[in-house]
């Protein structure tokens, strides 16, 4: 499993059903059981304040992830200062959450509905394009483009206009906090074209991936 800190009380989690059950947690058990799956996230928060220096007396306040196209999980878990002694209580995300999740991930693609759906993340080096590339390679964009201007990164990533594609979208959105930013307010891509920033023009999360393979 992988830990990055977002901020003094936020961190993200990268972790494989295999890990999962390493730890003695089956997926199955994760969709119907409340209290298995707040004993899986206190253990995760735990190991991960502990790996990045958070701080050990903080506990989980909220929580909301996605599985990824390898089957991984990707959390981000907030956590903050308890509010008396006691057992941690997760005060949102719990219930369902896994079952929503793997709900999603089964979910069939519907037949496209229109234009394609672009996500553009800014990246301040080229290491954490390549770092980002490598976990994220497998999200079934279905067109992807690399720009620098300025010494800024613009990875750009088009996904189909279907509940899977949308859904692929929103899960590297949300990843974008690994190494890099998601800025609505971005220099376009027309822009970056008229100024011929462009590095790699076609399937650049796939070359990439093999750069650092």
């Amino acid at each position: 499993m992988t830990f990055w800190k977002v901020s003094d009380t936020r961190m993200n989690c990268l972790i494989t059903q295999e890990e999962i059950e390493i730890l003695g947690f089956h997926i199955d058990e994760l969709m119907s059981n409340r209290e298995r799956t707040v004993e899986l996230l206190n253990l995760l928060a735990a190991k991960g304040k502990e790996a990045l220096g958070m701080d050990l007396q903080m506990v989980v306040h909220s929580f909301y992830g996605a599985f990824l196209p390898d089957r991984s999980l990707l959390l981000t878990i907030t956590c903050g200062e308890a509010a008396g002694d006691g057992e941690v209580q997760v005060l949102s995300g719990e219930g369902d959450f896994f079952a929503r999740l793997l709900a999603d991930r089964d979910e069939e693609e519907k037949e496209s509905a229109g234009e394609p759906i672009s996500c553009q993340i800014l990246f301040s080096t080229i290491d954490s394009v390549i770092d980002f590339c490598r976990i994220f390679h497998e999200g079934r964009p279905i067109g992807s483009r690399l720009y620098e201007y300025d010494d800024i990164y613009y990875l750009m990533m088009d996904f189909e206009d279907t509940q899977q594609g949308r859904s692929d979208a929103l899960k590297v959105a949300m990843a974008g906090e690994f190494g890099g930013v998601v800025e609505e307010e971005a220099l376009s891509e027309v822009f970056l074209k008229e100024h011929e920033c462009c590095l790699i023009g076609e399937a650049a999360v796939e070359k990439l991936y093999e750069l650092e393979a």
